[in-house]
């Protein structure tokens, strides 16, 4: 089993991102999000995906992380 962790311009050209302790998946039709330690995701899609990925451009754009924007737009409860 391979654990070494791909270079980041590789993981952006799959769709992928490492943010924090987290790994979004942007495919497109659908998002999914995990938090690395506890293994937990959630998948959103069509509007839901949209609005998410629109949420988080803004929230880049003053400062917050990715744990911040998780947790301010509730997003953490969504983790299984």
């Amino acid at each position: 089993m391979d654990t070494s962790i791909p270079p980041l311009a590789a993981l952006k050209q799959e769709g992928k991102m490492l943010i924090g302790g987290y790994k979004m998946i942007d495919r497109g039709f659908a998002i999914e999000v995990e938090e690395y330690e506890a293994g937990w995701s959630f998948l959103l899609q069509g509007d839901d995906a949209d609005h998410f990925r629109s949420a988080w451009e803004l929230a880049k754009e003053y400062g917050s992380s990715f744990g911040e924007f998780l947790k301010d737009h509730e997003y953490t409860t969504l983790f299984q």
